[in-house]
C-alpha cells in the first residue's frame, strides 16, 4: 500500500464526520442512547433490588404465630427487633396449620405464621401470610433475618461458645484446585473464572460487539449511499479511492467513540443522581464486582484493552466498508452486509465458547487461540483484560496479530477498491471481489457494467 494511494483521506474524514454528526438519524440515536443510559441505573436498581435497607417507619405486621420445632426453645426474638418492629405480637402457635391458615384468611390478614425447623445441616425459616394483608415480601425478609439473629444467640448459648469462637468454627472454607506439573515440577494454579466474571466477560463481549457492528455497520451504510447518489464520482476527481475508506473508517471510529463517552458519562451522572436520592452510596453493578475483579482494573489493563477494541472496531469497518462497495442501491445495503454479520458472530461464539471453557476448566490451548484470534479477540480479550485473565504477552500478541491483520485488509482493499467504487449495478459476489484482487487490470468492473 504506497502512501500516495490515501491521499486526501483527511478530507474524506473531515467531511464524513461532519455530515455524520449532523444528520438526524445520529443524534437521535445519540440522545435515544444517552436517555437509556440514563434510566439504567434506576431500573437496575427497581429490577434487581438495591443493597440500601428500606426505611420502615412501622411494619404492617401485627402478630406472628411461631411453630418453633428447633431445639432452641428459648428464642429471644424481640431482643432483636428495631423500633419498626417492637409492636409486633409474638405468640406460640397451639392450633394446627389448617386453623391458622384459615384465621389469616378471615380474621386476622396481618398476621403471619412462622415455622422454625432444623436438620443435620441447615435450619428453616418459613413465613406463611395472608394475600390480603399489608405485610411486604421485604418486611419479612427482615423479619426472617432478626429471627436469624435470635437462633445464632441461642445456638451460642446453649454450645456455652463466645460469638467470636461461633464466627470461627463458621468460617467460609473456599477451596481451589491445582495441578502439579511431573516435568518441570511447578505447581498449576488453578485459572478458572467464577460465574461473576463470566457473565462480566460475557456482558463485556456483548457491548464491544454491538459497538463494533453498529460503527462498521454506519461505514458501509455511508458508502452505498454515496454511490447511489453518485457523490462518489465526485469526491475521486481529487481524492484517491482508498483515501475514501481509510477516512471513512476513522470518522464512523470517531463517531461512535463520542456516543461511547456520551452513554459512560450519563451513566456515571445516573449513578450519582441515584445516590444523592437515596441517601446512599453504590449501585447495582458494584454488586457484580468482586474484590479479584476489582484488583485487576488498573490503567494498564484498560488502556490495553481500549486498544484492542478500537483496533477491532477498524478491522470490521475495513471489512464493512469492503462489504458496501459491492452493492450500488441502498436496497442492496443490508444483502451486501451478510459476510460482515456472519463473521463477527463466528468471532463472538469463539469468545462465548472460550468463556464458557475459562469458567468450566480454566485456560488451555483453545482459550488462548480465542485470545489471539483477530475474529474473537476483539470481543474477548477487552473483557478478560479487565478481570486479569489475560497474560501481557497474550494482549501483545493479540495486538500484533490485530494490526497486522489491519494492514493486509488495506492492501488486499487496495487491489480491488477502486473497481469496486466504481461499479454500479447488481451486487458483486465475493468470488468476484478474490478475482478483482488476483488480476485487477483484467478483472477490474467497469462502471455501469451489468446494470
Amino acid at each position: 500500500m504506497k502512501k500516495d494511494s490515501v491521499r486526501g483521506w483527511r478530507d474524506v474524514f473531515n467531511f464524513t464526520l461532519g455530515q455524520t454528526l449532523k444528520s438526524k438519524a445520529y443524534i437521535g440515536t445519540l440522545i435515544f442512547m444517552i436517555v437509556l443510559s440514563m434510566v439504567s441505573m434506576p431500573l437496575m436498581n427497581v429490577f434487581m433490588g438495591n443493597t440500601v435497607e428500606e426505611e420502615i417507619e412501622k411494619s404492617s405486621i401485627e402478630k406472628v404465630y411461631l411453630s418453633n420445632m428447633t431445639v432452641y426453645q428459648s428464642l429471644d426474638i424481640a431482643a432483636e427487633l428495631p423500633e419498626s418492629y417492637q409492636h409486633i405480637e409474638f405468640t406460640a402457635a397451639k392450633e394446627d396449620m389448617e386453623t391458622l391458615e384459615t384465621r389469616l384468611l378471615e380474621e386476622e390478614e396481618n398476621s403471619v405464621v412462622l415455622t422454625l425447623k432444623e436438620d443435620d445441616m441447615y435450619c428453616y425459616i418459613q413465613f406463611l401470610c395472608s394475600p390480603e394483608g399489608d405485610a411486604s415480601n421485604y418486611e419479612l425478609q427482615m423479619l426472617g433475618q432478626y429471627v436469624q439473629n435470635a437462633y445464632t444467640k441461642a445456638k451460642v448459648q446453649l454450645l456455652g461458645l463466645t460469638e467470636e469462637e461461633l464466627q470461627f468454627f463458621e468460617t467460609s472454607v473456599v477451596t481451589s484446585a491445582s495441578v502439579v506439573d511431573t516435568q518441570s515440577a511447578v505447581v498449576l494454579e488453578d485459572t478458572s473464572i467464577t460465574e461473576g466474571e463470566y457473565w462480566f466477560i460475557y456482558g463485556m463481549m456483548f457491548v464491544v460487539l454491538m459497538v463494533c457492528v453498529m460503527g462498521a455497520s454506519q461505514v458501509a451504510s455511508s458508502i452505498v449511499q454515496e454511490k447511489s447518489t453518485r457523490v462518489i464520482e465526485y469526491l475521486l476527481t481529487s481524492i484517491r479511492p482508498l483515501a475514501i475508506i481509510v477516512g471513512k473508517v476513522f470518522a464512523m471510529l470517531v463517531a461512535v467513540m463520542i456516543q461511547l463517552v456520551a452513554m459512560v458519562v450519563a451513566i456515571f451522572v445516573s449513578t450519582k443522581i441515584g445516590e444523592l436520592v437515596s441517601g446512599e452510596s453504590g449501585n447495582v453493578i458494584a454488586q457484580f464486582l468482586t474484590p479479584e475483579m476489582l484488583a485487576s482494573l488498573n490503567a494498564g489493563n484498560i488502556i490495553l484493552g481500549l486498544v484492542v477494541a478500537g483496533a477491532g472496531m477498524v478491522f470490521f469497518s475495513i471489512l464493512a466498508g469492503l462489504c458496501g462497495a459491492t452493492a450500488s442501491r441502498m436496497e442492496d445495503a443490508n444483502e451486501s452486509l451478510t459476510l460482515l454479520t456472519t463473521l463477527s458472530l463466528v468471532g463472538f461464539y469463539i469468545g462465548y465458547g472460550a468463556a464458557s471453557t475459562l469458567m468450566a476448566s480454566g485456560e488451555n490451548a483453545f482459550v488462548t487461540f480465542a485470545l489471539i484470534f483477530p475474529l474473537s479477540s476483539s470481543f474477548l480479550l477487552p473483557a478478560a483484560l479487565l478481570v486479569g485473565k489475560a497474560e501481557l504477552w497474550i494482549a501483545l500478541v493479540a495486538i500484533a496479530v490485530l494490526l497486522l491483520s489491519i494492514v493486509l485488509m488495506f492492501k488486499f482493499v487496495a487491489k480491488v477498491y477502486e473497481g469496486l467504487i466504481l461499479h454500479n449495478g447488481n451486487r458483486l459476489k465475493i468470488k468476484d471481489v478474490f478475482a478483482m484482487a488476483k488480476e485487477p487490470k483484467k478483472q477490474k468492473v467497469k462502471k455501469g457494467e451489468n446494470a
